[in-house]
């Protein structure tokens, strides 16, 4: 009531309500808030909490609120106050979170914690220990330094990561690439890995982000990409994965490998090549090749007498129709023509049916 009587603006219906919200945070489980001005205009939850494991840390991050608590844009946020609390074991225990204490206070301005990448936020713990679950809260905050309402609790469980996959290898196919890599046993410390979920198989093409290619983990040390397409350069890595209570820890990356899958199956075999001399030479008409990725026609010829068939056009032709112009009375010729693809290999179909035509 302090501000009605310097004269400033009376206390409204949503200050009210604002003031009995700060108070029902003071008072639930967890961290107690200091009392709150009435008067202040807190700011809205944080968005997109996320919690992740990275290598040899826990990784959090979240995008800064939009709005404050009266649903009003936010026009500036001074920072973000990250707690942490932990509790022996790797189960979480039902009810309220453990004690939670301040890990860091980003200010947005001058960050000696964390990293601002405009309104997103994240933040690498390094500092824990096998063995232990670790529960997170996050809230923003005004110049006032009061905090908005508190994130929902997300938490993890902490371990030994396991060895490193070695020895991986890929074997590029048509359309697929085949991968296979050592199995892991071990901890990152040498003993004996119990508690092997599978492995998460990773790619990506240039100029790409890396993507994990199964929801699930695999079980054996082998897998078939079947969903990579041909000509494009792809990188692989794998890790390995245990299971800790309901959580996963993966291992360090193995080392990667690169692998180009390519086209190997040609076109079809052309058919009903018809041969017609005409007063110009020998007209070649033939069925249009039905392959989705034909880039042309090559035509074949010999005369009687030769061994061997001769390529007559030097570049792809792209009619099912050629003139052989250069051709002499009397003579008997042979013909065959090819569907050519566009892979990079630019496969060939086997011959077409052999004709002769006495010209």
């Amino acid at each position: 009531m302090r501000e009605a009587v310097r004269g400033r603006r009376p206390l409204t219906l949503p200050h009210i309500l604002l003031f009995l919200f700060a108070l029902l945070l003071a008072g639930g489980c967890g961290k107690k808030l200091a009392p709150v001005s009435p008067d202040a205009v807190l700011p809205g939850v944080v968005r997109e909490f996320k919690l992740a494991q990275e290598g040899e840390s826990l990784v959090l991050s979240w995008l800064l609120p939009r709005e404050n608590l009266l649903g009003q844009p936010l026009t500036q946020v001074k920072g973000c106050r990250l707690y942490r609390g932990e509790i022996r074991g790797v189960e979480p225990i039902p009810g309220c979170p453990p004690d939670l204490i301040l890990l860091a206070d980003i200010d947005l301005a001058y960050p000696r914690a964390g990293e601002v990448r405009g309104e997103a936020i994240v933040y690498r713990d390094l500092n824990l220990v096998p063995g232990w679950r670790y529960s997170y809260q996050v809230a923003a905050y005004l110049e006032e330094d009061y905090p908005g309402p508190w994130s929902k609790t997300l938490s993890h469980a902490w371990g030994l990561l396991p060895r490193a996959p070695k020895e991986l290898k890929a074997q590029a196919g048509d359309r697929l690439v085949g991968l296979a890599w050592s199995p892991v046993t071990q901890l990152a410390n040498g003993s004996p890995l119990r508690d092997l979920e599978g492995y998460y198989l990773y790619r990506r093409a240039r100029g790409e982000d890396w993507r994990r290619l199964t929801p699930e983990a695999v079980k054996d040390s082998a897998f078939q990409d079947v969903a990579a397409a041909n000509d494009v350069e792809y990188t692989y890595k794998v890790r390995a994965v245990r299971r800790l209570g309901p959580d996963r820890l993966e291992s360090l990356d193995s080392p990667t490998v690169a692998a180009v899958p390519e086209d190997l199956t040609p076109p079809p075999p052309l058919l009903n090549l018809v041969m017609v001399p005409t007063t110009e030479g020998v007209a070649l008409r033939w069925e249009i090749s039905p392959a989705p990725d034909l880039a042309g026609y090559r035509v074949y010829r010999r005369r009687s007498g030769e061994a061997r068939f001769t390529r007559l056009t030097a570049e792809l032709i792209k009619k099912p129709y050629f003139l052989d112009a250069q051709v002499s009375k009397g003579q008997t010729y042979y013909y065959y023509v090819t569907a050519v693809d566009n892979s990079r290999r630019a496969n060939e179909s086997l011959p077409s049916e052999e004709t002769a035509v006495v010209y």
